[in-house]
């Protein structure tokens, strides 16, 4: 059976927005589908459980704010994009860097995901040719640090989108000096 991705983001959203009133252990398959208004059966067409749930929600999030539209968008409008989207959905990510430490490293990955399209962009528009232990250590070390700072703005119900100028000028810094 085709897997509808529709189906599949009304599911997600009705979980999202339970979190928003409820604690992650307080909330079952039965309350996300009459949330979303969709026959109980049906989540377990789609997913196992809700964990399954929790990992397509990042993946598919991340998917489309990253890598999908990176080269619609480039990268520092891609950047202003994903802060106002963990700022929507502040309430949501702060529950979920709670209940679930796996989502750290795959918020991890991510930042260093949109880093090296930094980089990449980078190199297409400059002389200068990035080695790879560069290009590694600055993103692995930005994604280390904006990461680090984005979940203590999540948790602290701070905005990241003030965050924006900071990032965006710290990146730039770093990549002039690189270049020089």
């Amino acid at each position: 059976m085709k897997k509808s991705i529709i189906t599949q983001k009304i599911i997600a959203k009705a979980f999202k927005d339970l979190m928003q009133s409820n604690a992650y252990h307080q909330i079952s398959v039965s309350d996300i589908m009459q949330t979303a208004k969709i026959r109980r059966q049906t989540f377990y067409n789609y997913f196992q459980n809700q964990e399954e749930l929790l990992s397509w929600i990042f993946e598919n999030d991340f998917a489309e704010l990253i890598n999908d539209n990176l080269d619609y968008y480039g990268w520092q409008n891609e950047l202003l994009l994903l802060l106002r989207y963990l700022d929507e959905n502040q309430i949501f990510y702060q529950k979920i860097f709670v209940i679930d430490k796996n989502f750290q490293h795959f918020f991890l990955i991510q930042w260093e995901n949109l880093l090296d399209k930094v980089i990449f962009d980078q190199e297409k528009k400059s002389d200068y040719h990035w080695s790879d232990l560069e290009k590694s250590f600055i993103c692995r070390y930005n994604a280390a640090a904006i990461c680090a700072i984005t979940k203590e703005s999540i948790i602290r119900g701070n905005s990241l989108e003030k965050l924006y100028s900071q990032i965006l000028n710290l990146l730039l810094a770093q990549i002039k000096i690189f270049e020089s």
